[in-house]
């Protein structure tokens, strides 16, 4: 029988998530992420265990839910409007092929919410993969002590 590994080190693993989890609620707080003082404060409470290296625990899901709703709407809210663009969509021995679409136009706070929504996104895929992966040897444990 053959088994292939492709399994990413889990200490590996979880320390990118540590500190993913650092730098994405250093950034919320250096950008004021929230529309008013109060969504602030939330979003400060919510991440304050990744402030303190501590992104697994299970109470923070409904939080982190919360946080990329206020994300998502103060993104919505820097959107300046919009304009046509070139997007390539392939590229042969003529050149390139593509058609124009309507983009959205971001403010600079717009342009650093998204990419805080592309770190957050990134946190929380490791911190799912992290948590899968614990689950996967507790099952494993489980299935050798029957």
């Amino acid at each position: 029988m053959h088994l292939l590994s492709n399994k990413i080190n889990i200490d590996d693993l979880a320390a990118e998530t540590v500190g993913l989890g650092r730098q994405v609620a250093d950034r919320a707080k250096s950008l004021h992420l929230g529309d008013n003082a109060r969504d602030v404060a939330f979003v400060s409470r919510c991440l304050a265990r990744l402030k303190e290296r501590q992104p697994f625990d299970e109470a923070d899901e409904g939080g982190f839910a919360a946080v990329m709703d206020i994300l998502e709407r103060s993104i919505a809210a820097e959107c300046l409007g919009s304009e046509d663009r070139f997007e390539e969509t392939g590229y042969d021995e003529f050149g390139p092929h593509g058609e124009t679409r309507e983009t959205p136009v971001y403010s600079d706070r717009g342009d650093e919410l998204i990419e805080l929504r592309c770190l957050f996104q990134d946190f929380l895929n490791s911190r799912d993969s992290v948590l899968d992966q614990v689950a996967a040897h507790r099952c494993l444990l489980d299935i050798m002590n029957r």
